[in-house]
């Protein structure tokens, strides 16, 4: 199948993922978690450059912002 169409695609690879035994599932399991954990880690790294670019990572900042949760949130102490 030669489609990037997902109306087309999707059919086709429940088909083939429903007539899997137990070790290719699981198999298909974890290509599954780490293409979320990679598309996740773009996404995150993504967000962080357009903060950073625009001066809302700066040090001083995450500073005050860690000093005020704690502030908050003294967990026992």
């Amino acid at each position: 199948m030669s489609t990037n169409d997902p109306a087309l695609l999707l059919p086709d690879v429940m088909s083939k993922v429903a007539s899997l035994g137990p070790s290719a599932l699981a198999a298909v399991h974890q290509f599954l978690l780490r293409l979320e954990l990679a598309q996740l880690t773009e996404e995150i790294q993504d967000e962080a450059e357009a903060l950073r670019l625009a001066g809302k990572l700066e040090p001083e900042l995450i500073e005050a912002a860690v000093r005020e949760h704690r502030a908050k949130h003294p967990y026992g102490r």
